[in-house]
C-alpha cells in the first residue's frame, strides 16, 4: 500500500477526515502495513498494546478463547474498521486475540504519534468515543442474545444486524465460513444449519448460497426477542 492509498484511507475514517493535510500525512507516513494469510494470529490476549490497527483489506476477527479450545467471536471487521482502539485514553495488554480470517493488510500506528494528534484536535477523540460506544453496544446486544435466546433466535439476531450492516436492509450476505459463524453465535457448526433449516421452514428466511433474503423482518424480530412495532 503506497502512500497516496494510505491517505485515501485514513481520510475516509470520520477520526482521521477532519486531520489537516500535513498531521495526515505524517500519521499515514509513521504506519507500518503488514499482510496476513487466513487463520494468522495479529495480535494475542495479554499482549502489550503499543499500536493503533486499522483493517486496511479483507476481514479479521477479535475473539476470546478458552484453554480447551473453544472460542466467542466478538467482532468481525471489514476494511476500514480500527480495532485496540482504547489504548489511546488508557495503557494496557490487549484483552482478545486478533486473528486474520481472509487475506488481509492491516495498518499499525504507533500510539505515541496518534496520542499526540489527538491532543492537538481533540475533536478526534468524541469520534473515537462514538465508536467505542457503538462497539459497546454491539456487545451488550449480543450479550442478551447469547444469554437469553435459543439458537434461532441468536440466529435471527445476527442475520438482522448483518442485512444492516450491509445496507440492504432485507439480506444478509454470510461472508464467513459456517464455522466461524457457529463461534458468533455459540453453537456447532451443524446446529447453526439445522436453524438456519428451521427459520426458513417457519417462512423467516430464505436462502440462496451465501446469501439469506430475509422474508418476514417482524418475524424475526419477535424470534430474536425484540417489539417489531419498536423498530
Amino acid at each position: 500500500m503506497n502512500m497516496t492509498e494510505r491517505m485515501v484511507l485514513l481520510r475516509s475514517l470520520p477520526f482521521f477526515g477532519a486531520l489537516p493535510e500535513a498531521r495526515l500525512s505524517n500519521l499515514a507516513r509513521g504506519a507500518s502495513v503488514t499482510a496476513y494469510a487466513p487463520g494468522s494470529l495479529i495480535a494475542s490476549e495479554g499482549q502489550s498494546a503499543e499500536a493503533f490497527h486499522l483493517v486496511a483489506s479483507g476481514r479479521v476477527k477479535l475473539y476470546k478463547s478458552v484453554p480447551d479450545g473453544r472460542e466467542q467471536t466478538l467482532y468481525v471487521l471489514g476494511a476500514g474498521e480500527p480495532f485496540c482502539m482504547c489504548f489511546l485514553v488508557e495503557s494496557d495488554n490487549f484483552p482478545v486475540f486478533a486473528s486474520a480470517l481472509t487475506e488481509a493488510r492491516v495498518l499499525s500506528f504507533p500510539l505515541p504519534g496518534l496520542i499526540e494528534a489527538a491532543r492537538r484536535d481533540p475533536e478526534i477523540l468524541f469520534d473515537l468515543l462514538r465508536l467505542m460506544c457503538s462497539r459497546l453496544k454491539e456487545t451488550m446486544v449480543m450479550v442478551e442474545s447469547l444469554a437469553l435466546h435459543d439458537l434461532p433466535g441468536r440466529l435471527a439476531c445476527f442475520l438482522l444486524h448483518e442485512a444492516e450492516r450491509s445496507g440492504s436492509g432485507d439480506t444478509a450476505r454470510l461472508t464467513l465460513s459456517q464455522r466461524e459463524l457457529s463461534k458468533i453465535v455459540g453453537a456447532t457448526p451443524e446446529a447453526v444449519s439445522r436453524a438456519l433449516k428451521r427459520l426458513g421452514e417457519a417462512g423467516l428466511v430464505n436462502v440462496q448460497g451465501r446469501e439469506v433474503k430475509l422474508l418476514d423482518r417482524p418475524g424475526l424480530l419477535s424470534a430474536a426477542g425484540k417489539d417489531p412495532d419498536k423498530q
